[in-house]
């Protein structure tokens, strides 16, 4: 057993809700909550000032090795994370910065720096880790594991109903595309690509609501502990 509790893990497709389920179930339970996609956009963010080529290798391992991650619990249980010092907040969320995180993701030994670096805050458990390899590659040791997807479409209707809410404009014909693009890449890149894990537990969130998505894998947890 894990000195704080178990490591809950929590992969997918872009767009399913699971960082909104990973803190809801985090904060339940109370856990740290940590979405491993932050640690790549914290790379891609560094790739992206740095003016690096998100194609060059030994560059972007560079980059990743450098790399200093330090993290502060936040009442809603999300693990706040400090890059070098420096908290990026929504510089991390910008649309290039997303779009090189996908890209520096292929490259296979700064995945497995960042790999490394995401194990040291999760192997003593007492936390959901939220992202796409995080069952398969980063802890199959797991002590329960999740897989959330939907349909390409429903991911796409989301992300547009979140840009609109926050103000921005939103093309669905774009933002579709996007998805599917990250899809393939994701899921076709050599190394760690996205799929479920042989023992997760697959939930299809097209048709359920954040509470429902919450509530199906608390009760698979439950089970799990009892």
């Amino acid at each position: 057993m894990r000195t704080n509790g178990m490591l809950i893990a929590i992969d997918g497709t872009a767009g399913t809700g699971k960082s909104s389920v990973g803190k809801a179930v985090a904060a339940k339970l109370g856990y740290g909550f940590l979405s491993t996609g932050e640690m790549y956009r914290a790379l891609a963010y560094k790739v992206f000032e740095k003016h690096i080529e998100p194609e060059d290798h030994d560059a972007v391992l560079e980059a990743a090795r450098q790399l200093r991650f330090t993290f502060a619990r936040q009442p809603d249980a999300a693990l706040k994370m400090y890059v070098d010092g420096e908290y990026l907040g929504d510089k991390l969320r910008l649309e290039e910065v997303g779009n090189v995180a996908s890209r520096v993701s292929t490259n296979g030994e700064a995945r497995r720096v960042l790999t490394d670096k995401m194990r040291a805050v999760g192997e003593d458990g007492g936390i959901v880790m939220e992202g796409r390899d995080v069952g398969t590659v980063v802890f199959p040791d797991a002590e329960i594991k999740f897989y959330l997807d939907a349909s390409a479409e429903e991911r796409a209707k989301r992300r547009v109903n979140q840009l609109k809410e926050a103000g921005q404009h939103a093309d669905y014909g774009q933002i579709l595309k996007m998805i599917e693009e990250r899809d393939w890449r994701d899921s076709h890149r050599a190394v760690s690509p996205l799929k479920p894990a042989d023992d997760a537990v697959v939930i299809d969130t097209s048709n359920l609501n954040l509470q429902q998505v919450t509530d199906a894998v608390l009760e698979k947890i439950q089970h799990y502990a009892s």
